[in-house]
């Protein structure tokens, strides 16, 4: 029980614990607000969350942001699962070269203990990220190391890097469409406690890895509003569990 659980965290991890994109920092004093809403999906269990989201950049090459996620409802072969807040990611960049970012996000646990399943703990995701165009494609790319506390449920999830990749192609100043893959791959054992001995579990799971592709299409409206729709999916039985992962997403960027 303790690894379905725990394959069941993955994806929802996979899903909201990550950076705003892969991309330079927004220029100085420039913002963006983003309301969006997802729809995740895998075997007889789904869920739909809304989110809303702001960065900014208070000084040159200094971008600050922050995502606040809300359970609408969860599925799980038609029974009613929890609702509620999310944890809440706190994300800074900064733009040292050019071409390059640093990141550090730190995910705050504030969402309601049922929501968030056993990620109660402090989580942190650091890297770096490289960007560059050619010619009419957008290269983002990122490199990462994520951990998490042991929280109150005494779930302690194994240390993760993660590589990655996003391509957005420039076919006309209104329409971009994109596709990106993420690997996420463990390189410690996951620890936890079985809720019926109280004993403490360790998975052998260091080395199981998951790739997570997704692709989409940003639409302009101006230079003020935008709109980005997607669709992932996730691939790694160890990583995600036997039955894959699917995820659908809709949100507004607002740049002010």
């Amino acid at each position: 029980m303790f690894k379905k659980i725990a394959l069941a965290t993955a994806l929802v991890a996979t899903a909201s614990f990550a950076t705003w994109d892969k991309f330079p920092v927004l220029e100085n004093h420039k913002g963006q607000a983003q309301v969006g809403a997802g729809y995740l999906m895998q075997g007889d269990w789904s869920q739909l969350d809304l989110y809303l989201g702001a960065r900014f950049t208070v000084i040159p090459n200094l971008e600050l942001g922050a995502k606040l996620p809300y359970r609408v409802f969860t599925d799980n072969d038609g029974n009613d699962g929890p609702d509620g807040l999310g944890n809440i990611p706190l994300m800074v960049r900064y733009q040292f070269m050019p071409t390059m970012n640093v990141f550090v996000d730190v995910d705050l646990p504030t969402g309601d203990d049922e929501v968030v399943y056993l990620d109660d703990g402090l989580g942190l995701h650091a890297g770096v990220q490289y960007s560059q165009p050619f010619g009419m494609v957008n290269l983002g790319s990122e490199l990462g190391f994520k951990m998490r506390t042991e929280g109150d449920n005494h779930h302690t999830p194994g240390y993760e890097i993660n590589v990655g990749a996003e391509g957005d192609f420039a076919i006309s100043p209104m329409i971009t469409p994109y596709v990106g893959a993420d690997l996420n791959v463990k390189i410690t054992n996951s620890e936890g406690k079985e809720a019926i001995t109280g004993k403490t579990v360790e998975l052998d799971d260091s080395g199981d890895m998951g790739i997570w592709i997704y692709l989409g299409g940003a639409f302009t409206i101006n230079p003020m509003f935008t709109v980005d729709a997607s669709f992932g999916f996730g691939l790694g039985d160890d990583y995600y569990g036997e039955d894959t992962p699917m995820k659908i997403d809709l949100h507004l960027n607002v740049n002010f």
